[in-house]
């Protein structure tokens, strides 16, 4: 049969044809191919945004953030601005904040230089209670998780509490042979333990080993570092007032005539926070504290046991109850930070660097 004239062709094949484009070596109907197209595009898209928002700004994540597989994102506003930061709080589900709510791991290095020129004082004070809080719930978890593993570890010594004595070499000395009850790891964290909570009483330790309230530190550290705004907290991160007679240091411009104490400084805000929990927890100053938590979970007795932290005692301490009365801090403790397969990145602040004068002579 002899192919057709095109005055015989068929009009629906003409329009199927019409309908048809070819895709490599096969034809395709148009619709189909125009909507992968549109798909593929709203996918890239997508993950151009996603990539964008996690990878956009370099990173410096401290180690033991690394450890703890958190994932770095910086703010990318330059200078790191507080509206930058207010955002990012934003972002992260920090701007609001109710009781029992799950915290997102999202950490600063430093509060913005800007901070103490916000007029409005309460997002001055909700931007430095809202970003330090993630740090205050993270080195608790740190310091329980810690005081786990040393209730597990007491348990299986078969001495009682108080005979038990960490001193390394003399083990068979002490009256009670605790090292024949451990494993070489267990032995180590114990050393550990000791070394840096300046103790080798096992009962000691156990008190010592314990976490902070959540209130207590945000409220000290609004004290301390007038909300976030003093120039040792800007230039230091010494968000806490402590003092060292090291070489490094930030020189008090009030410092008295012949004192040779500096305001320690800190590498981020989780340096800080950490070193200011080692500090109520192992220095003789804080004995009564310790010995209140000892009894109490309430964070407006336990503050009766900071009298020694700044000159001032009882009227410090008085502060302290003022600012966790006044700002509601006590509902911070029922938070708990978010897990680190599931929460959200974390985020990094590029670091930013007048002065609330500390008066208290608390050092590492």
């Amino acid at each position: 049969m002899s192919s057709p004239s095109p005055d015989n062709k068929n009009p629906e094949q003409d329009r199927c044809v019409a309908r048809m484009v070819h895709f490599g070596q096969r034809q395709v109907h148009k619709q189909l191919f125009y909507l992968f197209i549109i798909c593929t595009a709203s996918v890239l898209l997508i993950l151009f945004r996603t990539l964008d928002n996690v990878y956009h700004l370099p990173s410096h994540v401290p180690e033991t953030i690394v450890q703890d597989r958190i994932k770095p994102v910086t703010v990318s506003e330059k200078k790191g601005k507080t509206a930058g930061l207010i955002n990012k709080l934003r972002q992260y589900g920090l701007w609001e904040i109710a009781p029992l709510q799950e915290v997102a791991r999202f950490f600063i290095e430093s509060y913005p230089a800007d901070l103490h020129t916000v007029g409005d004082m309460s997002i001055r004070k909700r931007v430095f209670l809202h970003a330090l809080l993630p740090h205050a719930l993270l080195v608790r978890q740190e310091v329980l998780q810690k005081r786990g593993r040393l209730e597990v570890i007491l348990s299986r010594i078969e001495c009682p509490l108080e005979e038990i004595n960490f001193a390394s070499g003399s083990y068979s000395e002490s009256k009670c042979s605790w090292i024949d009850y451990l494993q070489d790891d267990e032995i180590l964290f114990i050393k550990d333990l000791s070394k840096n909570y300046r103790t080798t009483s096992a009962e000691v330790l156990l008190e010592r080993v314990d976490a902070v309230p959540i209130s207590i530190i945000l409220a000290q550290g609004a004290l301390e570092s007038s909300w976030g705004s003093s120039r040792f907290t800007r230039e230091g991160n010494s968000i806490f007032g402590m003092w060292t007679w090291k070489t490094k240091g930030m020189v008090p411009s009030r410092r008295e005539a012949g004192k040779t104490h500096k305001v320690k400084t800190y590498a981020d805000v989780l340096g800080a926070v950490r070193a200011y929990q080692l500090t109520l927890n192992r220095l003789d100053s804080y004995e009564r504290f310790r010995q209140l938590r000892k009894h109490t979970d309430n964070p407006l007795i336990m503050v009766e046991g900071l009298t020694l932290y700044s000159a001032r005692g009882e009227a410090y301490v008085e502060d302290i109850k003022n600012v966790i009365r006044s700002n509601d801090l006590q509902k911070y403790e029922s938070c708990s930070l978010s897990d680190p397969d599931q929460s959200e990145p974390s985020g990094h602040v590029l670091k930013y660097p007048d002065i609330a004068q500390s008066d208290n002579k608390n050092t590492l």
